[in-house]
């Protein structure tokens, strides 16, 4: 080839090469969710515990540095802690200290203070029904015990939840009522208040709990919210006038739910949780999807932007094909809420899920999901991002297979139990999953184990103006040498 022809030739291709840049740089790039290979936190493997309910903490200076801790339900009422110094990768137990009166440990949950330390409260069962004795906090260093743990509340308190913000610890709960030993599975007549309690020195100590909640309510499973300033949300699930599951009259044994309908809702501090105010409906008139434990029963979730200026709440409800995942949020501090919205609606059941925000204030909601079992058995695990605060969001399968959800304590009655919750954890680029995954186990064994997904997350995006601008710049060159060769070859 001459170097006249070659001329016109590279002009052409620099020239397309532009071009094809162009056409790029102004497409827009849709949102992407891309889940990595499952990983299974427990290492008791082979093992028979039922390990469900996980509650994540991120250190808040080392990214990579993930501790998750889940309740177990069988073969006997028990809890392990978990540390992931590489994102999740790996992972080894961390031991947890017992208090001399706790006989075991049940319902963790885990948080990281402003300076790094680890903070992992537990609740202790025991006696005929395993009826909590009390519950205590355990502070951790680089993976050892610093301390003693300290008692927060005392017997028969339930469902104990914390939020942490700084060296500032906020501690939830619902305080039954002394009748609650003779009730196994259920409450006792209200009143069984929701109470809080606060620490100011990191969890060394902790203030007299007060009353959050009014005496008539049968609410569980309380979520505390911590910030900004003194701001102090708690929201919980109301289940309304249903004292069949309440008071568990079902004696534990599955059949028809309730017909009485429940409701998510809220209370507010703003004096650092020393007052509440009125509650607050988050959604009402919720179809409750099946009979529950209420020792065991299901959480809704709730997280705060980290700008402070949004408060969302997740939940689920319905039945059969028609129970789904939805989204509220509040932007004035949950003294009103938004109507709610369906987060990825399909056929079939979709629960417990679990909601974070990142940094950037993109939205994550991660549920079980039975849309791909037409006989609503197997389940899946779903994360759903927006980007747009709730209005829209962008799913994908986060689990590497589907499994029986069935399978659990309780199975035998027809009342099985996958945990009260799942957990979430979100970053800029990447969020942290983990559920319950029955594959190993049967109706028989009822085991469970903890498994995790690490989610890359791609956000939409507009046009990207220096591909556009290198586009052009290529375009504008192969132009100038294709009229660079049409001169040369006039003149020869």
């Amino acid at each position: 080839m001459s170097r006249l022809a070659g001329g016109l030739v590279g002009g052409v291709v620099v020239a397309i090469a532009g071009v094809v840049l162009v056409v790029v740089g102004v497409s827009p790039r849709s949102a992407a969710l891309e889940a990595e290979t499952n990983v299974v936190v427990n290492t008791d493997r082979p093992g028979i515990d039922a390990h469900n309910s996980p509650a994540v903490a991120v250190h808040p200076q080392r990214r990579d540095v993930l501790v998750v801790a889940d309740r177990i339900d069988t073969p006997r009422f028990s809890c392990s802690v978990s540390r992931s110094t590489n994102a999740g990768v790996t992972w080894e137990p961390l031991p947890l200290p017992l208090a001399p009166e706790a006989p075991n440990c049940h319902g963790p949950d885990v948080a990281f203070s402003g300076g790094g330390d680890l903070l992992v409260l537990s609740t202790a069962t025991g006696g005929r029904f395993n009826q909590p004795v009390g519950v205590w906090l355990q502070r951790f260093g680089e993976a050892q015990a610093d301390g003693a743990p300290v008692r927060v509340a005392g017997p028969e308190a339930f469902h104990a939840r914390m939020a942490v913000a700084g060296e500032r610890v906020l501690v939830s709960w619902v305080q039954a009522g002394p009748a609650a030993g003779e009730v196994p599975l259920g409450f006792p007549a209200p009143p069984n208040p929701v109470m809080l309690a606060r620490s100011d020195d990191g969890g060394r100590s902790f203030s007299a709990p007060v009353r959050v909640s009014e005496d008539e309510r049968r609410v569980i499973q309380p979520t505390v919210v911590s910030g900004p300033g003194e701001r102090v949300v708690v929201g919980a699930l109301d289940l309304g006038a249903d004292s069949f599951d309440y008071r568990a009259e079902h004696g534990g044994q599955g059949g028809p739910p309730s017909t009485e309908p429940w409701r998510v809702v809220s209370w507010t501090s703003t004096d650092g949780g020393a007052s509440f105010g009125p509650v607050t409906v988050v959604a009402d008139g919720l179809v409750p999807p099946s009979r529950l434990i209420v020792n065991l029963g299901p959480a809704p979730s709730f997280a705060a932007d980290p700008s402070g200026r949004r408060l969302y709440a997740a939940w689920d409800a319905g039945r059969g094909d028609a129970r789904d995942v939805f989204l509220a949020h509040s932007d004035d501090g949950a003294a009103t809420w938004s109507p709610a919205t369906a987060v990825a609606p399909g056929p079939r059941g979709q629960f417990l899920p679990a909601v974070a925000v990142a940094p950037d204030g993109r939205v994550d909601v991660v549920f079980y999901d039975r849309r791909a079992d037409p006989d609503d058995v197997r389940a899946e695990v779903t994360m759903a991002s927006s980007w747009d605060g709730g209005a829209t969001f962008t799913s994908t399968t986060v689990s590497d297979t589907a499994f029986d959800s069935n399978i659990g304590f309780g199975s035998a009655q027809d009342l099985p139990q996958l945990g009260s919750q799942l957990a979430v954890a979100s970053q800029d680029s990447r969020v942290f999953a983990f559920w319950s995954d029955t594959t190993r186990g049967s109706t028989a064994t009822n085991l469970q184990d903890l498994v995790m997904a690490a989610v890359e997350v791609t956000p939409k995006a507009g046009p990207r103006r220096a591909l556009v601008a290198v586009g052009a710049v290529l375009f504008l060159a192969g132009g100038g040498l294709v009229f660079a060769w049409r001169r040369t070859k006039a003149r020869s």
